[in-house]
């Protein structure tokens, strides 16, 4: 039986079988091969003394086990360390954050509690997937859909927590609305509309009376979600795509700025901007990219005539009526034309579908359907064993987005460590509004789990990148497990007043400090470092 730190094992032999009368014998975790499956596959540490791995792991099926649980952690101080279905890879996975912990696995509380066609939402336990709801939507034979990321296999719970992205709804923590929280004392609370007893409108006004609490349980340690409402979003009837390229790097500021007034006007959504020749490794484009600075825009230019690609690729999409998406194209297209050397490639009109399966997985995800395919792009296609993110938020203009990759990819220069010309994504969408839509620069930085140097050396990278990223006032959005603190140390206005408040609400949450210790940078009282 693995160690849980400051528990004597005597204790935690007691708390696993009270957790056994709780959820049985078989939803209680101990041996080496069912706790492995809690490893992070995508982990930074992987395989040395410092990787996080869970001491054991207990799955309950309802909010009252869920609440016996907690009750026990208490009484023995287990640490426990809850998930929704584990599937945050490239941000940390199923492992805790506070090695040694007891992870609290909700997959089996998978119910989708409602639909709401009429008013267009749902509510959902941790442990139902993006897949799961889908299937559902479709038994019910809906033309409705969730905001979701690219893989379908997460937590809609999980992955709006963690604040992930995906369309139609942009940041899907924008999306939810209406949570149940177990509170680290075991009490059960009912945000906004729900703290109501008879409240009908607990999923569709987020905001209830009084404070609105629901946004401090996002990418924290002050509870453990176990209901959540979502905003469902009906088929668009029609869509159609627009790709914009040029050859000339200088391009990019005018396309950025006529995007954003698009934007502003609601006129479609951005999906992305990115540059082809972050694709490409032939000895030329590696010789100038590794240059300080990245090359000249006058260098860049001929790398791209050389390689017969574009400089900058950016697309959007329309969706709606088919009466509107036409104007709204044309609008797009009048105003983008004005830029001399921009080439318009625009798509045929795609119609909402009257059998979905028949589509392909890029066409199907704009009806709600999820797929791996991105995913395994991501991963296995390359050979590596997994991969981080850096995803650093940036005003969004070309001019900042420039300095961002000089910057950035200077201090990967200096720690010889190949930056290239990295793509950029431009997440957006009108139904958050275009004062929040912000560039995210996602750079994939490759894990192995045989070279662990390799890891420790990516390790340094981004820590730096990090930093560096603070001093020009950027900041990752999210962040693995085993850098979390070290995002979290660049937000110290007045004398890192954000995290102090962060730790006053968490001792008073959670005040034997049991949830999900150092979650993002946020230790209980026992665990706290003297900050100097």
């Amino acid at each position: 039986m693995r160690k849980v730190p400051g528990v004597n094992p005597a204790s935690y032999a007691q708390a696993l079988q009270r957790f056994a009368q709780i959820v049985g014998n078989e939803y209680v975790f101990t041996s080496d091969a069912d706790l492995d499956t809690y490893r992070d596959g995508y982990s930074i540490l992987w395989g040395e003394p410092d990787e996080l791995i869970a001491a054991g792991a207990v799955a309950p099926s309802s909010v009252e086990q869920v609440q016996a649980i907690v009750r026990i952690a208490n009484q023995y101080a287990i640490p426990l360390y809850a998930i929704s279905t584990g599937r945050n890879l490239g941000y940390g996975g199923s492992a805790p954050v506070y090695s040694g912990s007891v992870v609290l696995d909700l997959k089996r509380m998978n119910k989708v509690l409602e639909v709401n066609e009429e008013q267009h939402y749902c509510i959902v336990e941790p442990g139902v997937s993006f897949f799961d709801l889908y299937d559902e939507l479709r038994r019910r034979n809906t033309r409705l859909q969730v905001s979701q990321p690219a893989p379908g296999w997460g937590s809609p719970i999980g992955n709006a927590l963690d604040h992930g992205r995906g369309g139609p709804a942009g940041d899907n923590f924008r999306n939810a609305c209406g949570m149940e929280v177990v509170l680290g004392t075991g009490e059960l609370l009912r945000t906004g509309m729900g703290a109501l007893p008879l409240g009908k409108t607990w999923a569709t006004f987020p905001d209830g009376v009084g404070p609105t609490l629901d946004g401090i349980f996002s990418q924290s340690n002050f509870g453990i979600i176990t209901k959540m409402g979502f905003n469902l979003f009906p088929w668009p009837d029609a869509l159609r795509r627009l790709t914009i390229q040029t050859r000339n790097y200088a391009d990019l500021d005018a396309m950025v700025a006529t995007c954003n007034r698009l934007q502003a006007m609601a006129v479609g959504h951005g999906s992305g901007v990115f540059s082809p020749l972050g694709t490409i490794q032939t000895p030329s484009v590696v010789e100038i990219f590794k240059r300080r600075g990245g090359g000249t825009a006058a260098q860049i230019n001929q790398l791209a005539r050389d390689q017969n690609v574009p400089v900058w690729v950016m697309n959007l999409e329309f969706s709606g009526p088919e009466k509107v998406i036409q104007a709204q194209y044309e609008v797009a297209t009048e105003l983008l034309s004005a830029i001399a050397g921009l080439e318009l490639k625009g798509g045929e009109i795609i119609h909402a579908p009257q059998d979905i399966g028949k589509l392909s997985d890029d066409a199907a995800a704009a009806f709600g359907k999820p797929s791996l395919q991105r995913f395994w792009e991501d991963t296995a296609q390359f050979g590596w064993d997994g991969h981080l993110w850096f995803s650093p938020l940036l005003p969004q203009t070309g001019p900042e987005l420039r300095k961002a990759q000089q910057v950035l990819g200077d201090v990967c220069r200096e720690m010889d460590f190949y930056w290239g010309m990295p793509p950029a994504l431009l997440y957006n969408s009108t139904s958050i509004g275009p004062a929040a839509s912000a560039y995210c620069i996602v750079k994939n930085f490759n894990v192995s789990k045989s070279d662990h140097a390799h890891n420790r050396r990516t390790r340094e990278v981004v820590t730096r990148l990090i930093q560096a990223a603070a001093d020009n006032g950027w900041s990752e959005y999210r962040s693995v497990p085993a850098l979390q603190e070290a995002v979290m140390a660049t937000f110290s206005f007045n004398d890192h007043a954000f995290m102090r408040t962060c730790e006053r609400i968490k001792d008073a949450l959670d005040p034997n400090g049991i949830l999900s210790a150092g979650r993002y940078g946020i230790w209980p009282r026992h665990l706290r470092k003297v900050r100097t």
